[in-house]
């Protein structure tokens, strides 16, 4: 099992505190897989395997553990005197009132307590208000193109080379350790389904599944553009399709809960508010993307759009559309203090598409550093605006 070193240390750097430790993400993202890895983490620093609880609701075994009441009983049962449990569960979303029964076994016994939840809406309802400001989430995403290259066990001789393959293949753990194409296209097709037919289809009770993957499609293929609900139904009733904007909407957010699309919203820079219109969809993942559009070599603008907002949320920043009077910047990347712009090309050598790029960027009356993200490698910087090859900003080597 391949360490992915950046969850591992945030479950470690949290570990034995008095917060739930809540891990979320797309499902098949190595959400179980990080829970195994801090699992042989505590043994190997002494902890007793005893003193390890673990629950898995994929698993047939614990499906009488659904409701909060049994799963408090059945952990509760595994205390012996005063010694601390590790208790790692898996899928938690598949329990009635989850937070009730956590929140409980957090007060009741000497714990350390560690979930995963494939879906956002695990935090809908009133029983979330046992675990209010008692548990820290912690995020996890499908691999970056940094952790690809190590999963792959590339070398960094041919990044173009990779990085087309990381578009074209995708990001899921799974995906990345076969070189198969025929396996490739198995572990993808069992992930689309997965994912779509049960956490969305299935989860959402979606009737009319035909109407729902045309959304899906129409977003896939403006990842990028404003979009909202509106605009999307009037796009879909001008070609004949009989759909709301409830309807949409609906269906946006049951994707955004599965962790499948993200909704980037729109900041007014001047005015210093969030916008409540025409966000950004970006996709989590370009191998499930070319799953339901197809694969397309061209057009790869939006597609590095998307590959950089993720990593920016990677790397742990809030990020926006940054909207000013007669331009927008890509993305406004905030953590704590931090305040980042960035504007993102495929390429920037042609005059026009410079001067285009930049002014976004020059629009913007204020200090905070700006950059250029491109896939050129002749240095662009001027003015104040540093440009950043975009695979230097992938592997960490930019800031």
């Amino acid at each position: 099992m391949i360490s992915r070193d950046g969850y591992l240390n945030k479950l470690i750097e949290s570990r034995d505190t008095d917060f739930v430790k809540v891990i979320t993400g797309v499902r098949r993202s190595g959400k179980s897989s990080l829970l195994k890895l801090f699992k042989q983490f505590l043994i190997n620093d002494g902890v007793e395997e005893e003193r390890i609880v673990e629950i898995n609701y994929e698993k047939f075994e614990y499906d009488e553990l659904k409701d909060a009441k049994s799963l408090h009983e059945y952990v509760m049962n595994r205390v012996d005197g005063d010694s601390k449990l590790y208790i790692l569960i898996d899928e938690i979303q598949e329990v009635e009132e989850w937070a009730r029964a956590v929140n409980s076994l957090r007060v009741s016994m000497n714990s350390d307590i560690y979930v995963t939840g494939s879906n956002s809406r695990m935090f809908a309802g009133e029983h979330m208000t046992y675990l209010s400001g008692r548990y820290v989430e912690i995020k996890v995403y499908p691999l970056s193109f940094m952790e690809f290259l190590k999963f792959k066990k590339y070398s960094l001789n041919d990044l173009d080379k990779d990085f087309m393959e990381y578009l074209r293949i995708g990001s899921f753990p799974a995906v990345s350790l076969t070189d198969s194409p025929e396996l490739v296209e198995a572990i993808t097709a069992g992930l689309f389904d997965s994912i779509f037919t049960r956490d969305i289809v299935l989860r959402g009770r979606i009737r009319d599944e035909g109407t729902f993957f045309k959304v899906a499609k129409f977003v896939m293929e403006n990842i990028g553009n404003p979009l909202s609900a509106n605009s999307i139904k009037n796009t879909l009733v001008s070609s004949g399709h009989r759909i709301t904007s409830d309807t949409v909407d609906n269906y946006l957010k049951l994707m955004c809960d599965a962790h499948v699309l993200y909704q980037c919203e729109r900041y007014d820079i001047r005015g210093k508010e969030r916008l409540r219109t025409n966000g950004k969809y970006y996709v989590v993942d370009t191998g499930l993307r070319n799953k339901l559009i197809g694969y397309r070599k061209g057009n790869l603008g939006h597609v590095i759009e998307n590959i950089v907002y993720l990593q920016l949320l990677m790397f742990g920043f809030d990020v926006a559309v940054g909207k000013n009077p007669s331009s927008e910047v890509d993305f406004i990347a905030t953590k704590g203090d931090v305040r980042l712009y960035f504007q993102v090309s495929l390429t920037a050598l042609d005059e026009s598409t410079y001067e285009r790029e930049m002014k976004a960027l020059k629009d913007i009356n204020d200090q905070y550093p700006k950059y250029l993200i491109t896939m050129d490698k002749l240095d662009l910087s001027r003015d104040g605006i540093t440009h950043v090859n975009l695979f230097d900003f992938l592997l960490d080597r930019w800031n």
